[in-house]
């Protein structure tokens, strides 16, 4: 899934805001954690699983039709703040962003549900460096009303299942979909995730990752168009626990690593709570 969760069009350069840890690879986030979530400093938790999500598109689609400039996902975690993975916005100005909160259908001729908003600043983790945190926020023009998803606890452990909510393709090189749709998601041992990074010469970083497999029902894997889109505990309330950052393959039987968002809660928090002075500092990117 290497291939399939890199972002559908990583081809602008980008301007971004360094948070004091860089991340800088293809993963694909995927959610896991089930219990002991809590919600981000002065922020509320839970909300319907699906309104949280969000759609990544290129600021100049048009407004009928956001289908052709999808490239990633993601999720709200604040009312102005969305999480996504690093691969998918750190060589994009973040002018040449939106985001869709609450979005389904994509294509023309259909009404486009959610709010689409502008990026104004995207904030990467100082660990980007070292290629162990894919993660980035995005700080959108306006806050909206939607309620974020919970946030797991830094001390949290991986569930045992979760969902991945996004508009990726049906297998690699396949069709993309109108409307968001969800991958049922089992996690595994991390070894097995290990030995496929080795594989293609990755470095593992367990602490940071999550693995996890197709579960029960699922008729695809996550795979290109679903990198940075989030990984939901099942429940009424969603809790993020993964993000899709990669995997070696789309194929329905393959492992696919995920962003641990657990350990990236007390980064998040800092960006909530306007600490962007200790983040770092915005650099311009070409315009």
């Amino acid at each position: 899934m290497a291939q399939h969760h890199q972002s559908r069009r990583p081809d602008q350069e980008g301007g971004v805001l360094t948070y004091p840890r860089l991340v800088a690879w293809v993963v694909l986030v995927v959610g896991l954690l089930a219990g002991g979530s809590s919600p981000p400093a002065g922020r509320p938790a839970g909300g319907d699983r699906q309104e949280a999500v969000v759609a990544l598109v290129n600021a100049s689609s048009p407004r009928d039709n956001l289908f052709n400039g999808q490239f990633c996902g993601g999720v709200l975690v604040a009312d102005d703040l969305v999480l996504t993975a690093a691969h998918c916005v750190r060589m994009r100005r973040p002018g040449s962003v939106d985001a869709v909160v609450g979005a389904d259908n994509l294509c023309r001729g259909t009404s486009i549900q959610g709010r689409r908003l502008h990026v104004v600043r995207t904030v990467l983790p100082s660990r980007t460096a070292n290629g162990t945190a894919d993660a980035a926020l995005l700080v959108l023009a306006a806050k909206v009303r939607t309620t974020p998803a919970g946030l797991p606890s830094a001390h949290d452990t991986a569930p045992e299942r979760g969902t991945a909510f996004g508009w990726g393709r049906n297998g690699y090189g396949g069709v993309a979909p109108c409307r968001r749709t969800s991958v049922p998601l089992r996690f595994v041992a991390q070894q097995r995730c290990t030995v496929a990074q080795r594989n293609i010469d990755r470095t593992p970083h367990p602490g940071e990752q999550l693995c996890a497999v197709p579960g029960a029902g699922a008729t695809r894997n996550t795979c290109t168009g679903d990198s940075g889109s989030p990984v939901l505990t099942t429940g009424d309330h969603a809790t993020v626990v993964g993000l899709v950052s990669w995997g070696p393959s789309c194929r329905i039987d393959d492992v696919g690593v995920y962003v641990r968002v657990a350990s990236l809660r007390h980064w998040i928090d800092r960006v909530v709570q306007g600490e962007l002075s200790v983040v770092g500092q915005a650099t311009t990117g070409p315009n």
